[in-house]
């Protein structure tokens, strides 16, 4: 049964991917506060840290819970998450997606110059393709009123970009075109809402890990571009506009770009 209460998931289905660490484990984690009762999570490769995930949000309180290994250079990522997400939780029903895995592999992260098409198609095919690729397949699953798929985007969306990020900022333009035409397509007739969340540098591993990849000055630029506070964003930052997002406190927004990133001064502009 669910809740009255607009801001309670109680009730409620979700799949979150890329959940085994950083931005989206915070998400699945917040998502279980906030009263989730199923729950499935994709992950590449650490099943260990997909555990953990599951293990904290069923403190919180998730009935049935799942990880899913999935890899987003799967051409049937999408199909198979969602057949998985219905046979391992019981149920027919999907409440709230939200795409937040992205390709891993930091060798694909390379200037411009150096992009062979392989490399170029697989960051596309991981970071647009696999998400809508879902998105699509979960409509059929979406509740009759209430669904909500919430997409991860980036600053570098927004602004022009040196390398080696070019092509990931490439990419999450074409996901910002992609949810704006879900929620013009789909809205109505699903009566759910597609809506992304703008991310601007964040603490998490894979950060920690790839620092070496960015462009010199690239992190005191962006926290010299925030105008909240003189740091970078903590995964909980993200969390919770998601959690927003993913409850009827939203109902009225739709095909939105929603800010999650301090204030940056460059997605401010440009959303005027």
């Amino acid at each position: 049964m669910g809740s009255k209460e607009p801001w309670s998931l109680v009730g409620k289905t979700a799949i979150v991917t890329g959940a085994s660490r950083g931005i989206g484990k915070a998400i699945a984690i917040h998502l279980a506060r906030k009263g989730l009762s199923k729950l499935a999570i994709t992950f590449a490769s650490n099943s260990q840290a997909a555990q953990d995930t599951l293990d904290e949000c069923r403190k919180l309180g998730v009935e049935a819970a799942v990880a899913i290994q999935a890899d987003a250079l799967d051409p049937s990522f999408g199909t198979k998450v969602v057949s998985q997400t219905l046979e391992h939780l019981s149920t027919g029903s999907i409440d709230v997606l939200v795409n937040n895995a992205v390709l891993s592999d930091a060798s694909k992260v390379q200037p411009v110059s150096n992009t062979t098409l392989p490399v170029f198609l697989e960051v596309m095919q991981a970071n647009v393709f696999a998400p809508i690729s879902l998105t699509t397949a979960v409509l059929p699953h979406l509740p009759p009123y209430g669904g909500r798929v919430v997409t991860i985007s980036s600053v570098l969306a927004y602004q022009a970009n040196l390398d080696p990020t070019m092509t990931y900022g490439a990419s999450k333009a074409a996901l910002q075109s992609y949810t704006r035409s879900l929620a013009e397509q789909f809205g109505k007739t699903t009566k759910a809402t597609f809506n992304s969340v703008i991310v601007g540098l964040t603490a998490t591993d894979t950060i920690k890990n790839s620092q070496d990849l960015l462009p010199a000055g690239y992190m005191e630029g962006q926290i010299r571009d925030t105008t909240a506070a003189d740091r970078i964003g903590v995964p909980d930052d993200i969390a919770y506009v998601v959690g927003f997002l993913a409850s009827e406190e939203s109902r009225w927004v739709n095909g939105a770009a929603v800010s999650a990133n301090g204030g940056n001064r460059l997605v401010m502009s440009a959303l005027g």
